[in-house]
């Protein structure tokens, strides 16, 4: 049985945590002029891809096919 919307989750939760790795991995630092420089866009994209994964998981566990009958 096919689950599309459990898959379209997992790979919404999977691209949230590299968002939030790659975050963590580039850092954030001060210039020497004094300029604070960090990947301020990757917060908000992890945070919406984590909640449009979770929101898929829940529709997919909630939302089942009618059973097929002979």
């Amino acid at each position: 049985m096919k689950r599309p919307l459990i898959r379209l989750s997992l790979l919404l939760l999977a691209g949230s945590m590299a968002c939030w790795v790659a975050y963590r991995l580039i850092g954030v630092h001060v210039d020497a002029d004094g300029i604070l420089r960090e990947a301020f866009p990757l917060i908000p994209i992890g945070y919406v891809l984590g909640l449009g994964g979770v929101g898929a998981g829940i529709a997919g566990l909630l939302w089942r096919e009618p059973a097929k009958r002979r």
